[in-house]
């Protein structure tokens, strides 16, 4: 029984390190914080967090150097790529934009049902820091904002399995907010209907996110089918 709590901890300790790369945007090359800093801010001992880097460096998600600190790996499969042809990443987004509507539908009907004020709240703020960031003309930003707004409805779900799904694949769902084709504003024209759905989270009201969410997933593929 020891045992399997111990692997479970190290697990979760995995989960929260990789959600830590992301909400930081850590790309391959950067250095995670001191294993000292890792081992406070999660409140596990250091056979835990070896545990939970060797786990991450055996998915090849990081590397661990002797002496140096853990480095973050890109594991992207799309990027492994580099002179890949316009068209081939025009079907990849496609083929990608079909997971996703499956994944993030039934997420935003969970959301709908589950989502706290708290990550309601939480939704509205990355919108408005959206908008923002373009007024301010730093396109990263914007694109960092939106990945959020959607990454906090992926855990307002409060459906671990869920989630753990969507996790998966993350990597193929980034390139929506990686500028894909150079163009900076390609999904600009979905942001309208991102604050209808806001709102349909907010009134709880099932239909309208649906819709809204749908109005999204066809002004992505409308962009993507144009260029």
């Amino acid at each position: 029984m020891k045992t399997m709590k111990k692997e479970r901890l190290s697990e979760m300790a995995a989960k929260e390190i990789k959600a830590y790369m992301k909400e930081h945007h850590l790309k391959e090359g950067d250095k995670l914080p001191p294993v000292s800093e890792l081992m406070e801010t999660l409140g596990i001992g250091r056979s835990t967090l070896r545990e939970a880097l060797q786990l991450l460096e055996s998915r090849g998600a990081l590397q661990v150097l002797n002496g140096k600190g853990t480095f973050v790996k890109d594991i992207k499969p799309f990027h492994i790529q580099t002179s890949i042809e316009i068209d081939n990443k025009k079907d990849f987004l496609l083929e990608a934009l079909e997971v996703r509507k499956a994944l993030e539908g039934k997420a935003v009907d969970l959301a709908v049902v589950h989502a706290s004020d708290t990550e309601v709240n939480r939704m509205e703020t990355h919108l408005n820091r959206y908008v923002e960031a373009l007024k301010n003309n730093e396109r990263e930003k914007a694109n960092a904002a939106d990945a959020d707004f959607h990454q906090t409805i992926y855990q307002a779900t409060k459906n671990e399995l869920l989630k753990s799904i969507i996790d998966s694949v993350w990597d193929s769902f980034y390139e929506f907010w990686n500028e894909p084709f150079g163009v900076e504003d390609i999904f600009d024209t979905s942001y309208p209907y991102h604050e209808t759905l806001l709102q349909a989270i907010k009134e709880r009201d099932s239909e309208k996110a649906a819709a809204a969410f749908q109005q999204i997933m066809e002004s992505v593929r409308s962009s993507i089918e144009n260029i």
